[in-house]
């Protein structure tokens, strides 16, 4: 299978790091963060990856290809100060009608992660249905206000999508496993928006499952609290000491 890598966005809740790096440049334990997405994939067993660039073009091209372990693409999002629903479009062409992974790089997660989104679609076929990294451990209050929060019904299906939900039973990891469905998803939602109401629509139509991935390491990097977070979460990880908070 192929993945796309979200990796369009400027990062400015992360200027301690720089006020001029492009977020997927941002530095994480000594590696970007596109270095780590593109690792995580790799030893994950990925075939081949496109990379969707937009602020920082040419730097985070560079640093993509000086970090993967895989055959990478490109594409540009000339619109990345909009919503991520243009970094998706960005994609269609190279995806064709294959199912692909679908990851953001402000994401930091780990190659077990991926690995559990590869085995559910290999072992239970996509079909038009797309599904969704579900993480059920429990995090302090800080961290789920932010998070985007997602309701499933009792055979794993979600059924609301958003940050603002108030009954919800897990978090989006912000990995999926995407059949040509999507596509159609995009179409539907309104033509700048997040890719959460890209999602939303797959939910209006039943057609977002999940794949259980708790215990997993998996962290949503938006400021420079969260990058240190990360960074001792990954080191915990390593050491099989990790912990939530």
């Amino acid at each position: 299978m192929k993945a796309v890598v979200l990796a369009a966005g400027l990062g400015q809740r992360l200027s301690e790091s720089g006020p001029n790096l492009p977020k997927p440049l941002v530095p994480l334990a000594g590696k970007p963060l596109v270095g780590h997405t593109l690792h995580a994939l790799a030893e994950a067993g990925l075939e081949r990856a496109l990379v969707v660039t937009g602020h920082g073009e040419r730097a985070v091209r560079q640093g993509a290809q000086e970090w993967a372990r895989l055959p990478v693409e490109f594409a540009a999002n000339p619109r990345f100060r909009q919503g991520a629903s243009y970094s998706l479009a960005a994609a269609r062409s190279w995806c064709g009608e294959e199912p692909f992974l679908l990851v953001m790089c402000d994401h930091a997660f780990s190659p077990g992660l991926v690995g559990a989104l590869l085995h559910s679609a290999a072992a239970d076929p996509l079909g038009d249905t797309c599904r969704v990294a579900a993480d059920r451990s429990p995090r302090d209050d800080a961290y789920t206000d932010e998070a985007t929060k997602l309701a499933t019904d009792g055979a794993g299906r979600v059924t609301a999508i958003g940050k603002a939900l108030t009954d919800w039973d897990a978090l989006d990891a912000g990995a999926f496993v995407c059949s040509p469905g999507i596509w159609e998803a995009l179409a539907g939602a309104p033509d700048d928006c997040g890719l959460s109401d890209v999602m939303a629509v797959l939910v209006r139509d039943r057609g977002l499952g999940t794949v259980d991935v708790s215990g997993h390491f998996w962290y949503d990097i938006d400021t420079a609290a969260d990058l240190r977070e990360a960074e001792r979460l990954l080191a915990a990880s390593t050491t099989g000491a990790a912990t939530r908070r």
